[in-house]
Order: structure tokens, then C-alpha cells, then sequence
């Protein structure tokens, strides 16, 4: 693919994680006092678990895909 493509594509996904990253907060604020903070603090613990567990993933592949 085109450098500049490559590039401008990365710019796009940084962004889009600040955007959920922004989000994350509120949201999970509401939740809690919607479900209480115990059950919303079991389900963020779940959803960090999940999110380490994809970069992890996610890094293997591309450091496969490298030829590293």
C-alpha cells in the first residue's frame, strides 16, 4: 500500500481511539449508577481483561505478519 495511505490510515485509528477513549468515562458513569458501582466495577475489570488480551493478540499477529 501507498506510504501516505498508510499513514493518513493510522492518523484515522488514532483518532477514533481518542474518540472512545472520551466516551469511555461518561458512559461507564452512567452504567454505574444505573447497575451500581460493584457490578459496573466487575464489568470494567471483564472489559480490561478482554482489551489487554486483544493488544496482546493483536501485537503477536502483526510481529508474525513482520517476520520477526
Amino acid at each position: 500500500m501507498d506510504d501516505a495511505l498508510q499513514a493518513r490510515l493510522r492518523g484515522v485509528e488514532r483518532r477514533q481511539y481518542l474518540l472512545i477513549a472520551l466516551l469511555v468515562p461518561p458512559n461507564y458513569l452512567a452504567a454505574a449508577d444505573l447497575f451500581g458501582y460493584w457490578v459496573a466495577g466487575v464489568a470494567l475489570f471483564v472489559l480490561v481483561c478482554l482489551s489487554f488480551s486483544f493488544l496482546l493478540i493483536r501485537s503477536r499477529q502483526r510481529r508474525d505478519t513482520a517476520g520477526v
